[in-house]
């Protein structure tokens, strides 16, 4: 079994009667979908539509109260997002980052924990006190971590998640936003694009062949030397280098050029659009 530590991650415990009606109007996935047995993961936008974060909601046990994590970087924000429009409403949030540990069973082989697909695969969660002892199981580096979360196209905050970014440019309205649910901030956007519009960019997977050496932060032009994306995550896998990217829509990136001392690589590179992520 693969268990990845992700106890530095932001936490917060909600509790009160009007929890689940008060988080389903803040976040684009229903909450209702919520189970002792199953967490989801959702949105949490601007009234534009834009990240302000990207959560995962579980029960806690004895459902008596809700648990989310997101990344640390966002911990005091996200506190004070959820909690700005409560006003007469029967919640409470309180931030237990330094009470508990997060564990994620990557490919578990019993069904013990809460079913999470965080890597795009069916894992389970675990929520222990900061003071329990873990053992028996495979730990997964920081590394390989990065690795496979590369190679399953899972975008991250701070590399292909941001303050800018829409839902559906990292593919989350795929597994993060339920379009039947009722009104949240930033549903009218987010629901638009949806049904008439469509988003400028897209996030691919990204293969570079032998002479490529690029990093997050470079660009991907066509065969103009025309800028049609850029590079947001970059790691070895196997001998290979492959990445993550933001790409125009309908466009090959064919090269990257690093913007930061005007060097580019001509080396082709290979991208495949995430459907399943």
């Amino acid at each position: 079994m693969k268990r990845i530590d992700l106890s530095r991650r932001a936490k917060y415990r909600i509790t009160g009667q009007d929890r689940i009606r008060y988080l389903n109007g803040q976040v684009s996935n229903d909450v209702n979908k919520v189970t002792p047995n199953k967490s989801i993961s959702a949105c949490v936008t601007t009234a534009k539509g834009k990240l302000e974060g990207h959560i995962w909601i579980g029960m806690e046990e004895g459902n008596d109260a809700l648990l989310v994590d997101t990344d640390l970087d966002l911990r005091e924000s996200l506190m004070i997002r959820l909690s700005k429009y409560i006003i007469s409403d029967d919640v409470e949030i309180t931030d237990i980052t330094d009470d508990f540990l997060l564990l994620h069973d990557l490919e578990p082989e019993d069904v013990d924990g809460v079913l999470s697909k965080r890597y795009g695969s069916e894992g389970h969660d675990h929520w222990k006190k900061a003071d329990d002892l873990v053992s028996g199981a495979d730990w997964m580096s920081e590394s390989s971590l990065e690795e496979y979360r590369i190679l399953h196209g899972i975008p991250a905050w701070n590399s292909e998640l941001n303050l800018n970014t829409l839902p559906q440019e990292a593919l989350l309205d795929k597994v993060s936003v339920d379009f039947h649910k009722g009104c949240y901030v930033g549903q009218e956007i987010i629901s638009r694009l949806e049904s008439v519009g469509q988003v400028k960019r897209k996030l691919v997977g990204l293969k570079f062949n032998d002479g490529a050496s690029p990093e997050p932060g470079w660009e991907l032009m066509d065969q103009d030397n025309v800028k049609v994306g850029n590079v947001t995550s970059v790691c070895s896998r196997e001998g290979d280098l492959i990445g993550l990217g933001y790409v125009k829509r309908d466009k090959l990136p064919v090269k990257t050029n690093n913007n930061k001392n005007n060097l580019s690589s001509e080396a082709m590179i290979r991208h495949t659009l995430f459907t399943n992520s």
